[in-house]
């Protein structure tokens, strides 16, 4: 029902009151109480808007066909006044009284759901996980016995070597999901603690061996005060992205350096020569940006960070991580 419609209906039943507590020759006592619980009820179907002017509206009829002198708007005994806002006072208080409670029952229906969103997400991710795991374990150990089997046989240990990375990828994706749903649940906490920037670049070369990368950290660049785990991992999914768009050989670019706008931040940046951001790509869009992205947005957010991903001059995407720097004590005090 719209608010108009909600509007001639509690009119409609101020109207209905005050002809039946007129036929019915009510006094002013009765007929009072029975305006209340008519406000009451407008309360709980119109809302606080509607409820203030419904007491208003119930007041004026209270005063015009109940006090003598009836149909006028003149009060002739003091203590009809003191009737008279007696009723008003409690009227707006108990609409608001019954605005509020209903505003805080739609935020818990709201934040229960929300919970159970989340438990049910958490649930989800948990149960996939578990079920992926024993089948991805199954795999490994079938390459690793093709690989031994293979002898000289170039092509096939190609083709393992190809298999083995993937099913590796795969398995870091799964631990990632673990990790981002415990974040997200509350039950696990990034353990923050100094990290430069050259150690994360050089994990991430040993994780990713066939990745080509460049890697340069400037001279003055803090330490970054993140957990040192999942940055390494937000900064695997990025160089795996960036080298899946681009050229067969062509390095990915890792930077960092103090941020250009908050010396308390550092800036790391993956740089690649891909096909660029697609057109209206938004950061919120998991399907566009891919799981990678996704894990490694929330990764982020996680360490007190944030991710967004901007064209490259001259072709690609620049995939830029700001992460709170790990300031000395002496800094920290100045």
């Amino acid at each position: 029902m719209t608010p108009f419609l909600r509007f001639l209906g509690a009119l409609a039943l101020i109207a209905a009151v005050t002809a039946a507590g007129s036929a019915a020759g009510l006094n002013p006592n009765t007929i009072g109480f029975v305006y209340l619980v008519a406000v009451l009820l407008i309360s709980l179907r119109g809302g606080l808007l509607i409820g203030t002017i419904s007491s208003f509206v119930a007041t004026l009829s209270y005063n015009f066909f109940f006090f003598h002198p009836l149909h006028t708007l003149t009060i002739e005994e003091p203590a009809n006044w003191f009737a008279l806002a007696a009723f008003l006072i409690a009227s707006v208080t108990v609409n608001r009284l019954v605005a509020a409670a209903r505003t805080q029952a739609e935020r818990a229906a709201h934040l229960e759901a929300l919970r159970e969103s989340e438990a049910l997400k958490t649930s989800l991710l948990r149960a996939i996980s578990h079920d992926l795991t024993t089948p991805i374990t199954a795999m490994s150990i079938r390459t690793e016995s093709i690989r031994r089997r293979a002898g000289s046989d170039t092509e096939l240990l190609e083709d393992v070597a190809a298999i083995g990375a993937e099913t590796a990828r795969l398995r870091r994706r799964i631990d990632n999901l673990l990790a981002m749903a415990r974040l997200e649940a509350g039950r696990a906490h990034p353990r923050r603690e100094p990290s430069p920037p050259a150690d994360l670049f050089r994990a991430a070369r040993e994780n990713l061996p066939t990745v080509p990368m460049s890697v340069h950290v400037d001279a003055d660049c803090a330490d970054a005060n993140v957990d040192p785990s999942l940055a390494l991992e937000i900064l695997v999914n990025l160089v795996e992205n960036a080298h899946r768009v681009s050229a067969p050989g062509a390095p990915v670019e890792l930077t960092a350096r103090t941020h250009p706008d908050d010396a308390a931040k550092i800036r790391i940046e993956i740089l690649d020569r891909g096909p660029g951001l697609p057109p209206g790509l938004e950061m919120s869009d998991v399907a566009q940006r891919g799981l990678g992205l996704e894990i490694a947005r929330s990764l982020t957010e996680a360490n007190g960070g944030t991710l967004g991903l901007v064209p490259r001059s001259g072709g690609g995407t620049i995939a830029r991580v700001d992460f709170p720097a790990a300031l000395l004590p002496a800094e920290g005090a100045a």
